[in-house]
């Protein structure tokens, strides 16, 4: 484990942007912005009056799994060199995402929104091929044992909401149910930093 203190500080700073970034979805929810929590997406607020709040939490999840990279590598779990650069990518992605915001619902495909959903794609995969595979390799580490199974049973959460987002984005009256989906893989995404943030500040 390191002595140097940088993988407390890491973990503070997980914890910090996955807690503005939940507190800020939050508030997204309870603003007249005409919305549905069930069919439409996170993205959708980013093409609004309170797009400024879409960038706070798109922003402040990217430093979050920044921080837990970094916090990762401080503490220097065997076999951890794939999380880590998944978690930058996951972190990088979130950090740009709401300057190529979706294109709005009743328009044309633009290139602008064809970049937010492959920055879309790339933060949603990469943060769960992260967590399955953090949750694997913990198994045979002398750290965080007892939460292996717990950030594993959170990837596999977390998977199987991608999988369902793609199917009902594409099966008529289940799209209503998209927005929901998307609303389950942010709750394993921010269950899966608040982990890690904690086992970085707690688990010596």
């Amino acid at each position: 484990m390191s002595s140097s203190g940088a993988d407390v500080l890491s973990g503070l700073i997980t914890l910090l942007g996955v807690g503005v970034c939940s507190v800020t979805l939050v508030v997204l929810h309870f603003l007249p912005t005409g919305l549905s929590l069930f069919a439409n997406p996170v993205s959708q607020y980013g093409i609004t009056r309170f797009r400024v709040g879409y960038r706070i939490q798109t922003i402040s999840m990217g430093v979050s799994a920044v921080a837990a990279a970094i916090g990762i590598k401080e503490i220097d779990i065997p076999g951890s060199t794939l999380v880590m650069a998944l978690l930058l990518l996951s972190g990088a992605s979130r950090c740009v995402i709401s300057w190529f915001p979706m294109d709005s619902p009743d328009s044309i495909l633009t290139k602008t929104g064809r970049r937010h959903g492959v920055l879309a794609i790339i933060a949603f995969a990469s943060a769960t091929i992260a967590a399955i595979h953090l949750g694997g390799i913990l198994e045979n580490a002398n750290v965080w044992r007892n939460t292996s199974g717990a950030i594993f049973g959170i990837g596999i959460e977390m998977l199987v909401s991608l999988f369902a987002m793609g199917i009902v984005r594409h099966q008529g009256k289940a799209r209503g149910y998209f927005g929901l989906a998307e609303r389950a893989f942010y709750l394993g995404a921010v269950a899966f930093l608040v982990l890690v943030g904690a086992g970085l500040i707690w688990a010596h």
